[in-house]
């Protein structure tokens, strides 16, 4: 039998424990920390890692987080516990790594983080899968949904930012061996880092003049609350194609070109206002128009209704022809840096060849 490296075997033990959590649910603890391996997805499975659960058919994953309350420019959505509290949203006590291993058991695989490319002198955007994320949490007995974003707002307009998404970029392994994103604890970044496990799909500095972001302290419940964020391709119903990312900063992105079919909108009666003193005491005599709302839900739908499909595949050919170009794009760049290496190497070894070197006279030995 052939034998495997230390590597390999912390590979094939991540896997093994993945998909054991998904047959039968918790597993046991996980200590792998290079880059989790890609775990088949079962459909009608769910499964358990410490502070993560993941549900197959639903493409969803959620994870254990607490809120922050960070009143500072933020570089972070969500760190691990104990590594960058001061300037995140919430902390999470998952490793990034089980994390990782939960959306792969979804059918979700990541892309790269930003890249620095000696050839060009510049950084390349983080890739991979856009991301829908959604932090739920209970309040009043009550359970409390909002998009991620919307915990965010904008340092100087104090806004919420314009609807976006997150990208699945997966880290890196570390010169170590070790899963970069376990070392550093980016779970969920609002800049980009080298070790980001989810990431923003734009270059974006981590210089603190440049933070763009505070916490949205209105919607935020007090810190120390449980939240469970969960993670989600975007542009679901589950099975259908993922949306393109969308970046914090980006203008609203253009549908696809689809032709309408004439159809006119239904006519809708004019609401009859009810005279002062008709109504009831005290309430405004202002009352909503239950059958124009119907109309135009109604309206909405028959024009949505037949392009829902269309609309899927297009977003799902845009993704896969950028997705494509980029890899070419990378594949391209990267024979160009390792050109340029070897062009170095060459005129370092000619400059260390032609260059005059002093030549010394050994002193002739003190008379005796």
């Amino acid at each position: 039998m052939p034998r495997l490296s230390l590597r390999s075997m912390i590979t094939r033990s991540l896997a093994a424990a993945a998909a054991a959590s998904v047959a039968f649910g918790p597993a046991g603890r996980v200590e792998a920390q290079e880059q989790p391996a890609v775990v088949p997805a079962p459909a009608g499975k769910t499964g358990k890692l410490p502070h993560v659960e993941f549900d197959v058919d639903k493409r969803q994953v959620r994870v254990e987080c607490e809120a922050l309350a960070v009143n500072a420019p933020l570089e972070f959505f969500i760190c691990s516990a104990g590594t960058a509290e001061h300037e995140a949203v919430m902390r999470t006590a998952a490793k990034p790594s089980h994390i990782h291993t939960a959306m792969l058991a979804v059918g979700l695989k990541p892309g790269q983080p930003m890249t620095f490319l000696d050839a060009t002198k510049k950084w390349l955007p983080p890739q991979g899968p856009p991301l829908q994320l959604t932090v739920t949490f209970e309040k009043d007995g009550q359970a409390v949904s909002y998009p991620a974003y919307r915990w965010l707002r904008d340092i100087k307009t104090k806004k919420e930012p314009k609807a976006f998404t997150w990208i699945f970029a997966g880290s890196r392994v570390t010169p170590e061996g070790r899963y970069g994103a376990d070392d550093t604890g980016y779970v969920v970044t609002l800049v980009n880092f080298d070790y980001a496990m989810i990431d923003i799909p734009d270059l974006v500095s981590s210089s603190n003049d440049l933070l763009e972001f505070e916490r949205n302290a209105d919607l935020m419940p007090p810190k120390g609350t449980k939240v469970t964020l969960v993670i989600e391709p975007a542009g679901k119903p589950a099975g259908a194609a993922a949306e393109p990312a969308k970046s914090p900063n980006a203008t609203a992105a253009e549908s696809p070109a689809v032709t309408p079919p004439a159809v006119t909108p239904p006519a809708v009666t004019p609401p009859v206002a009810t005279p002062p003193g008709e109504g009831p005491a005290g309430l405004s005599d202002t009352a909503i128009d239950e059958k124009k709302v119907q109309s135009m839900v109604d309206y909405h739908k028959k024009i949505m209704a037949p392009r829902q499909q269309a609309l899927r595949e297009a977003a799902e050919a845009h993704y896969k022809v950028i997705s494509e170009l980029r890899k070419e794009q990378q594949r391209l760049i990267t024979e160009a840096d390792r050109i340029q290496r070897a062009i170095d190497q060459l005129e370092r070894e000619w400059s260390d060849t032609t260059t005059p070197r002093p030549e010394f006279e050994l002193p002739e030995p003190p008379a005796k």
